[in-house]
């Protein structure tokens, strides 16, 4: 008997899992550093916050492989009240959205 879990029709076409390429700077709160771990240039970056945080106004942008976009965000005990949004596309024109915490 084999531990493989049981097939399930259509599996085999759905696509690879896509690790998230940013790695989040804390050190230097109130401004946040999103570092692209990444060995493509991520296209459209935008970020918002949810909660009673701020960032200000910018224009989305290119981030190159290694490249830090600081991010300066403004509010109290961000912590319990807030969550960053980091949207991007990938060079095939693909969008994501990454939820990280402060």
């Amino acid at each position: 008997m084999s531990d493989a879990a049981p097939s399930v029709p259509g599996m085999s076409q759905l696509p690879l899992a896509y690790p998230v390429p940013w790695l989040l700077i804390r050190e230097h709160a109130p401004t946040y550093g999103l570092r692209n771990a990444s060995l493509e240039t991520l296209k459209h970056v935008w970020v918002t916050v949810v909660g009673p945080g701020t960032v200000p106004d910018h224009i989305p942008r290119a981030v190159a492989p290694g490249e830090t976009l600081w991010v300066p965000v403004l509010g109290d005990d961000l912590a319990w009240d807030s969550f960053l949004h980091v949207r991007w596309r990938r060079s095939d024109g693909s969008e994501y959205l990454w939820r990280a915490v402060f």
